[in-house]
């Protein structure tokens, strides 16, 4: 039990807090636009709880942070939004994205709670995580109602208990090559999909964008999803697997940006981001090597393309610096 004396924040809590106050606001930007628009009202309610989800998280954030005197992040504003531009995405996009994030936020949140030991701290991640538990599912209920929802594929339940037996279970380019098992299935299912939800985000993001070199960089993102997804689907397709497939989300023709370029292009880094954890994740569970040596080197293209990305926020002065540690060296000179 934490005593009355004040805690500083540490290191983990400045990060976890940092980045969390990013995530709401660039979240919140995006739920602002697709409530302008959304046609569907089961996927408006669901957009309207999230917003105020967000709305509640904000606050909080900037309450703690505020206490220890930490500067608030500038973040994404209402600014960064216009609400008067026509819909970029469809309404299952939307559906998806509102999975996507809350998924996210399982991941992100759950190590935040198991890092921050402080009271204040803690509690925020407790809440929060049992704030996105609800809304993935919420999201997954609601995809599934509309037939939008695509299952992970179904292999056959095993007879008995069994132990690997061959080295072989390892082999993947040469030799005999066993099936996919179960953890290899769900990785390159997800990973597929978060490249397709990936290539809307890109083409939609190609239109809008006001800066030629951003719209460069959208587009290569989007041939990039796109290899990245037909390589899972591969796998998946030789082992009679099926993949995740949904022609229902889609970006629309509109070439008017609801969205400032700043959001966009940190948006590109934050599923950059996410890709990498993702196959990191995806590397560690897969025991085939061709599996493995396909995250290896496709993540080694990710990396490339992200440092793209952020050379372009540091050249338009769009990349806020997180907390660091002091430089030592500097403060002996």
């Amino acid at each position: 039990m934490e005593n009355n004396q004040h805690m500083d924040l540490t290191s983990a809590e400045m990060g976890a807090l940092w980045s969390s106050y990013f995530s709401e606001t660039i979240t919140k930007c995006m739920f602002l636009h697709f409530l302008e628009n959304v046609e569907d009202p089961d996927i408006e309610s669901l957009l309207k709880h999230g917003l105020t989800i967000c709305n509640k998280r904000i606050p909080k954030i900037k309450e703690i942070l505020l206490k220890e005197n930490f500067p608030i992040p500038r973040g994404f504003t209402e600014k960064d939004v216009n609400l008067q531009a026509p819909r970029l995405f469809s309404d299952p996009f939307y559906l998806c994205y509102i999975w996507l994030m809350s998924s996210v936020e399982l991941q992100a949140y759950s190590l935040s709670l198991s890092l921050c030991s402080r009271s204040d701290v803690n509690d925020y991640y407790r809440e929060v995580l049992n704030g996105s538990a609800d809304t993935d599912t919420k999201a997954r209920e609601l995809a599934l109602k509309k037939g939008l929802f695509v299952r992970a594929p179904y292999i056959p339940i095993p007879q008995k208990i069994d132990f690997v037996k061959k080295k072989s279970f390892l082999t993947g380019w040469f030799g005999e090559r066993r099936p996919l098992n179960a953890l290899e299935i769900t990785h390159l299912f997800k990973n597929a999909m978060t490249n397709i939800i990936g290539i809307t985000v890109m083409t939609g993001f190609s239109q809008v964008a006001k800066s030629k070199d951003i719209r460069h960089l959208c587009i290569r993102g989007k041939e990039i999803a796109a290899k990245h997804s037909n390589i899972f689907t591969a796998v998946l397709k030789e082992e009679g697997l099926s993949s995740f497939d949904s022609p229902a989300i889609y970006a629309t023709d509109s070439t008017t940006s609801p969205f400032s370029d700043k959001l966009m292009l940190f948006h590109i880094t934050s599923l950059n981001a996410l890709g990498i954890g993702n196959y990191g994740s995806a590397i560690s569970s897969s025991s085939r090597r061709d599996v493995g040596t396909h995250y290896t080197r496709l993540m080694a293209e990710i990396a490339l393309f992200t440092e793209e990305a952020a050379n372009l926020m540091i050249e338009h002065g769009w990349m806020e610096q997180p907390p660091q540690a002091a430089d030592r060296d500097h403060l002996v000179k």
